[in-house]
C-alpha cells in the first residue's frame, strides 16, 4: 500500500521495506495488540493508488483515505471486515467492487466526490448494517437497484449530483431520515412513505406533472422540507425583527413626548418664578412635592422605556 501511495514522506514512520506499525509509530495507524484495526489517513494530499493486497488486512475495521489525490478504479478487494469505508473526495474512477457486497458488517459506506461511473448493480442485499450511503457528486446512471430495498437499517442515503433515473418505488420500505437525490434524471412521482423524510431533498429532476396515482405525491407537493424549514426561520426572523423595530419606533415617540412635557412645565414654572421675584413677594416654591414627583414619574417612564428597548434587543440577538 506504501508504495502504492508513491511511498509519501507524509506517511511518517512507514516503510516498503516492512516493519511493525503496532510497535512503532506509523501515522494513521491504530491497532489492537498486533493487529491494524483502524487505518486513517484523510486529508494528507495523498496520490497514486491504495494497491492490490487489502484484503489481508483482516482486523481492519476502519477505513479512511478521503480527501486525497488518490486515482484509479477502487481495489476490488478491500479490508473484508471493515464497518467504515471513507473514500470521498478524491479521484477514484469505475465502478463500486462488487467485494463489498460480503462486508456484512459495513455500516457507513462513503464515495461521494469521485469520478465514479457506471450503473449501481444489485449488490446491496446483504448489507443489513449499513446505516449512511453516500455516492453523490459521481456519474453513475441508470436505474435505483432492487436490492435496494433491502437496507433495513439505512438512515441517510445521498445520491445527488448523479444520472440516475427511473422512479423512486424501491425506496419506499426504508426508514429514512435523510434522502437528497438532487440534481439527478428521476422521473415519475414521490410515494407518500417518502413525505414523512425529516431531511427530503428531491429538486433538479424530470418528475411527472401530472395526476398522481394511489399512493403518491407530485414533487411540487412535496418541496424540499429542509427548504422550508430555513425559509420560514428566516421569515419568522424578518417578521420578528420588524416587530421590534415597531416597537422600538413607538418607545422612542413616547419618550419624546414625555421629554417635551417637562421640559414644557419646567419652563412654566420658571416663568411664574421669575415674575414672583419681580414684585417682591413672598411665594412657595411650585418645584414641590407634586411637580418633583410628577418628574420624576416621567423621568423613571423613560428608563423603563429604555430598559424595554434593550431587553427587545437582547432578545433578538
Amino acid at each position: 500500500m506504501y508504495s502504492s501511495l508513491s511511498s509519501p514522506s507524509k506517511l511518517t514512520g512507514w516503510s516498503s521495506g516492512g516493519g511493525d506499525p503496532c510497535g512503532n509509530d506509523w501515522k494513521g495507524i491504530k491497532c489492537s495488540g498486533s493487529s491494524v484495526t483502524e487505518i486513517k489517513l484523510s486529508g494528507l494530499g495523498l496520490t497514486g493508488t491504495m494497491g492490490y493486497q487489502l484484503a489481508g488486512l483482516t482486523s481492519v475495521t476502519y477505513f479512511d483515505l478521503s480527501e486525497n489525490n488518490l486515482n484509479g478504479d477502487i481495489p476490488y478487494q478491500l479490508p473484508p471486515n471493515a464497518t467504515h469505508i471513507n473514500l470521498a473526495g478524491n479521484g477514484l474512477t469505475g465502478g463500486i467492487p462488487y467485494s463489498i457486497s460480503q462486508m456484512s458488517d459495513l455500516n457507513y459506506l462513503n464515495l461521494a466526490n469521485n469520478q465514479l461511473s457506471g450503473q449501481l448493480t444489485d449488490m446491496f442485499g446483504k448489507l443489513p448494517s449499513l446505516s449512511l450511503l453516500d455516492l453523490s457528486f459521481n456519474r453513475f446512471s441508470g436505474s435505483l437497484p432492487q436490492s435496494f430495498g433491502s437496507l433495513s437499517h439505512l438512515k441517510t442515503l445521498n445520491l445527488q449530483n448523479n444520472q440516475i433515473s427511473g422512479s423512486l418505488d424501491v425506496l419506499s420500505t426504508l426508514s429514512l431520515e435523510d434522502l437528497n437525490i438532487q440534481n439527478n434524471k428521476f422521473t415519475g412521482w414521490i410515494p407518500n412513505k417518502l413525505k414523512s423524510i425529516h431531511n427530503l431533498k428531491v429538486g433538479g429532476n424530470s418528475w411527472s406533472s401530472g395526476p398522481a396515482p394511489p399512493g403518491m405525491a407530485k414533487a411540487a407537493d412535496n418541496n424540499d422540507k429542509s427548504s422550508s424549514v430555513d425559509d420560514k426561520g428566516k421569515q419568522n426572523s424578518g417578521l420578528k425583527g420588524a416587530a421590534i423595530a415597531v416597537i422600538v419606533i413607538c418607545v422612542l415617540v413616547v419618550a419624546l413626548i414625555l421629554m417635551a412635557l417637562v421640559k414644557r412645565r419646567s419652563s412654566g414654572s420658571s416663568h411664574y418664578v421669575e415674575e414672583q421675584l419681580s414684585q417682591n413677594k413672598s411665594f412657595t416654591p411650585l418645584v414641590g412635592n407634586d411637580f418633583a414627583g410628577s418628574f420624576f414619574h416621567h423621568i423613571n417612564c423613560l428608563e423603563f422605556s429604555y430598559c424595554i428597548v434593550v431587553q427587545l434587543l437582547l432578545c433578538e440577538f
